[in-house]
């Protein structure tokens, strides 16, 4: 199996954005971290964008990755709704925490549903490479190792 550099830098880059989101909204969560989120949630966007882009250059024909969204049970499409929904919760906790009296914090509520997202969408994508074809990787242990590194 020869290694697909787009794919390695899309899990990479995904799950270093939901690990960096997920640990800015538990410290949000704490009520510490106050000077590191506006940062921490502009590099996890920047991340999580070129995380996106990288993803099209996996097929050589890139329009073909919409035919993976049809069916919900397709690895690519799971991976897609979880991506879509923790950027639509981290624009709400952007635009909550430029609303806050102190610029920098939010609600407890939406910092704890960012942690669990973000923990969901490390785990969907590392359900993606859970194949009979590769034992090592078959294992309810190849998701924790992936979520410890995001």
């Amino acid at each position: 199996m020869e290694l697909q550099w787009p794919l390695i830098i899309f899990t990479t880059l995904v799950a270093w954005s939901a690990g960096l989101f997920g640990t800015q909204a538990l410290m949000a969560a704490l009520g510490t971290g106050e000077r590191a989120q506006v940062p921490a949630w502009i590099c996890s966007a920047a991340l999580l964008a070129v995380g996106g882009v990288a993803v099209f250059f996996h097929l050589e024909h890139w329009e073909r990755i919409f035919n993976g969204f049809g069916h919900l049970t397709s690895g690519i499409t799971q991976e897609l709704i979880a991506i879509v929904v923790l950027a639509a919760v981290a624009v709400a906790y952007l635009a909550m925490l430029r609303k806050s009296d102190d610029g920098a914090s939010v609600p407890t509520w939406l910092a704890w549903l960012s942690v669990a997202l973000s923990v969901v969408l490390v785990a969907v994508m590392a359900h993606s490479y859970t194949m009979a074809a590769r034992p090592a990787w078959d294992s309810v242990l190849w998701i924790l190792y992936v979520l410890g590194n995001a």
